[in-house]
C-alpha cells in the first residue's frame, strides 16, 4: 500500500500578501497530504496518517556559515535522502489543472464536522454510501484546529500531545503569535486491528443503522501524539510561520508547477530546498528540509510588511536546526 505524503507548497502558502487573512503560512488541512504509504509491519498505534490515504482525512546561521548550492527546475525532481539513501522528500511537476491523488469523496465532509467538533477535537466519522480509495477504510479522521495564543499553553499541550519537537518561544527576535497542533492519524493496519477503533466504527454503522435520516455520523475520539505542529511569530507587522510534519517512516511529495524553482543548499550541515513559487507580482518563496533523527519535514517562510531576504531567511533556518529542528 503507498504511504507518501503530498505537501502542495504553492496552494498552502497563500502568495505574499499584505494581510494575515490573506496569506496563512502553511494551511493545514486534510488535503495538505494526500496520500501517506505503508513502510511494513510493525509500525506503531500512532503511525502517520494524512489526508487521502486508507482511511484518514482530515498547512535558523552564524555569520561565517558556508553555503554550497546547486539549482534545479521542478522538473528535475529535486530530492532528499536519508543516511539509508532512502528518498525522503520528493519534488515532482505538477500542472496549473492536476488534482493531488488520492482524494476521497469523504473529504467534503470533513469541513461539516467543524460545526459541531470543539476546537483541538479529533473527530472519527463514517459516511454511508460514500466510496473509499483502494486499500481504504470506513472510519475517517478529520481535526478541528484549536489556535493557543499563550506560549505556555502551547508548550504545555506540545508535552501533552508527545510532540517530538519543542517549537521556541522566539524565532529570530521575532514574538509567539499562536501556535497549533494537529493529531497523529492512524494506519489502516492500526485501524483494522484495534479494538478501540473497531469499536468506534461498530457504533457509528450501528447508528447508521437505525437513522435513515442522515448519512454523516460521527464521535469525537481523544488524541495523544502530534503528526504535525506550527506556529507563527511576529515582529510588528512581519511574521514568520514554522512547520514540522512527522513522516514516520513514510516520504513527502512536494508538487510544483513548471514556473516555480528549488534550490537544494547546506545550512550547518543540513540539506534545505529554498522554493521559489510563481504568483506574479504575488511570487513569493519558503525554505524546507528533514530532520532524519525525527523524521519530519519542516517548512519556514516570512512574510508582512518586511519579508525576510534569502539570506536572513536561511540564516533562521541555521539557528533554528541548531536548535534542533
Amino acid at each position: 500500500m503507498d504511504r507518501t505524503g503530498f505537501h502542495s507548497g504553492h496552494q498552502d502558502i497563500k502568495g505574499a500578501a499584505v494581510s494575515e487573512e490573506q496569506l496563512q503560512a502553511i494551511n493545514v488541512t486534510d488535503r495538505v497530504m494526500a496520500r501517506v504509504r505503508e513502510t511494513g509491519p510493525g509500525r506503531r498505534r500512532g503511525g502517520i496518517r494524512f489526508a487521502g490515504k486508507t482511511a484518514a482525512t482530515s498547512g535558523m546561521l552564524a555569520v561565517a556559515l558556508l553555503i554550497t548550492a546547486t539549482t534545479y527546475a521542478a522538473s528535475e525532481y529535486i530530492q532528499i535522502r536519508n543516511k539509508a539513501g532512502e528518498v525522503k522528500i520528493q519534488h515532482i511537476l505538477k500542472t496549473e489543472g492536476e488534482r493531488l491523488q488520492g482524494a476521497s469523496p469523504y473529504h467534503d465532509y470533513a469541513p461539516k464536522l467543524m460545526n459541531i467538533a470543539e476546537p483541538g477535537e479529533q473527530i472519527v466519522y463514517f459516511v454511508r454510501g460514500e466510496p473509499i480509495n483502494t486499500g481504504g477504510s470506513m472510519l475517517q479522521f478529520t481535526h478541528k484546529q484549536q489556535r493557543i495564543t499563550e506560549y505556555s499553553a502551547f508548550l504545555d499541550q506540545m508535552k501533552a500531545k508527545s510532540s517530538p519537537f519543542i517549537l521556541p518561544e522566539t524565532a529570530g527576535g521575532y514574538g509567539f503569535k499562536y501556535g497549533e497542533i494537529q493529531p497523529l492519524y492512524p494506519t489502516k493496519d492500526v485501524i483494522d486491528n484495534d479494538p478501540v477503533y473497531q469499536q468506534a466504527l461498530s457504533e457509528l454503522i450501528g447508528e447508521a443503522k437505525k437513522d435513515k435520516t442522515r448519512n454523516l455520523f460521527m464521535k469525537v475520539m481523544p488524541w495523544t501524539e502530534t503528526g504535525s505542529l506550527n506556529a507563527q511569530y511576529m515582529k510588528g507587522g512581519a511574521f514568520i510561520n514554522l512547520w514540522a510534519f512527522m513522516i514516520n517512516g513514510g516520504n513527502m511529495m512536494v508538487p510544483q508547477k513548471p514556473a516555480d524553482k528549488a534550490e537544494k543548499l547546506k545550512v550547518d550541515g543540513r540539506e534545505v530546498i529554498y522554493n521559489y513559487i510563481d504568483y506574479g507580482p504575488n511570487s513569493f518563496f519558503y525554505l524546507t528540509w528533514y530532520n532524519e533523527p525525527k523524521d519530519a519535514y519542516i517548512q519556514l517562510n516570512s512574510w508582512g510588511d518586511r519579508v525576510m531576504n534569502k539570506e536572513q531567511l536561511l540564516k533562521l533556518a541555521g539557528e533554528l536546526i541548531k536548535g534542533g529542528l
